[in-house]
């Protein structure tokens, strides 16, 4: 009997993590996402530093993105987080959508939410 519940004890420990959270992959990519476009805006870095930074960046975005598309647990759920995720391919999958249009990531993300070089020369700075 007591062997039987500590089997069951580590077993369900053991087991608990995996489904702790079935968006942990959906959250890496959001989080790799945002180190990407970050490295890529950064003016602290010189090129040949922001260079280094935005491949390693990118080569695991790639993995990261493939990962969360062949997620089942991402895929079929039905939170809100995985949901505005697909809605929004474009900019969620944006190392995938970019080379699908054959545009570097950081242009295709810009496009995608219609910013222009005019646009961001013509706005004001301050706070909302």
């Amino acid at each position: 009997m007591k062997i039987t519940l500590v089997i069951a004890t580590i077993a369900s420990l053991l087991s608990t993590p995996a489904f702790a959270n079935s968006l942990f992959s959906l959250e890496n990519l959001e989080r790799e996402r945002a180190a990407l476009l970050s490295a890529q805006l950064d003016s602290s870095l010189d090129l040949n530093q922001r260079q280094q930074k935005v491949q390693s960046i990118y080569r695991r975005l790639v993995d990261i993105e493939r990962m969360v598309l062949r997620d089942d647990r991402v895929t079929s759920s039905n939170s809100a987080l995985a949901q505005n995720a697909f809605d929004k391919y474009e900019l969620t999958f944006l190392v995938h959508s970019s080379a699908e249009k054959s545009q570097p990531p950081l242009s295709h993300w810009m496009s995608e939410l219609h910013l222009t070089t005019n646009s961001i020369l013509s706005a004001k700075t301050g706070h909302r």
